[in-house]
């Protein structure tokens, strides 16, 4: 059977080590992870099933971490996160576990990425609903999600003043006000909402 023939603690991450088999490295654990394994130790056998787990379980945990990297950059919508695994050539089985694995940490919540998704486009564009219901479409989120998010986090109001805020940054860029109700109803809003707020701003 294999031999464990070292054991030794990486230089630039602490908290993982390397196992070697028969002289050669052959994986990586957690120290957490080499902990729950007893037999795992310097100069013991080790049998062929238990290797190919522990191999299968060091593949898991280097991509997991992976993964873990583009949730910390921003929040991710489980579509965004399964593309991304599909890119690296995983099957089917393997990006399932990881997601599951995401889920169960709490780094994976669809709904909590539609909210942070429409508060950060409410406090930093000017967006409308139809707008945003397409952008979550985008990343996957189903239509009654992203209709319930929206309303509780994009009422009529604020969707008015973010009218009136594209409208009075675009006024000046067209010779025209039925260019600019174009241009306005191109970016998802009601032609009837444009022409309340430009009798509005033009009274």
């Amino acid at each position: 059977m294999p031999v464990v023939t070292d054991i030794k603690t990486q230089i630039k991450n602490p908290d993982k080590v390397s196992v070697y088999i028969d002289g050669k490295y052959n994986f990586s654990l957690t120290v957490s992870q080499l902990a729950d394994y007893k037999t795992v130790r310097v100069n013991k056998e080790i049998t062929d099933s238990l290797l190919s787990d522990l191999k299968k379980l060091s593949r898991f945990t280097a991509q997991y971490l992976q993964v873990i990297s583009l949730v910390y950059a921003r929040p991710r919508s489980e579509y965004e996160i399964r593309t991304k695994l599909r890119q690296k050539k995983l099957d089917s089985e393997e990006i399932d576990a990881l997601v599951n694995k995401l889920k169960e940490d709490k780094y994976l919540n669809d709904k909590d990425f539609a909210v942070w998704w429409v508060n950060g486009r409410k406090n930093t564009r000017s967006t409308s609903t139809l707008k945003l219901k397409a952008e979550l479409a985008q990343k996957g989120i189903n239509s009654s999600l992203a209709t319930e998010v929206i309303e509780e986090n994009f009422n009529k109001e604020d969707e008015e003043n973010s009218l009136r805020e594209l409208l009075n940054k675009k006024r000046g860029k067209y010779d025209s006000e039925q260019k600019l109700m174009s241009y306005l109803a191109s970016k998802g809003f009601k032609y009837s909402q444009i022409k309340e707020i430009l009798e509005e701003t033009n009274n």
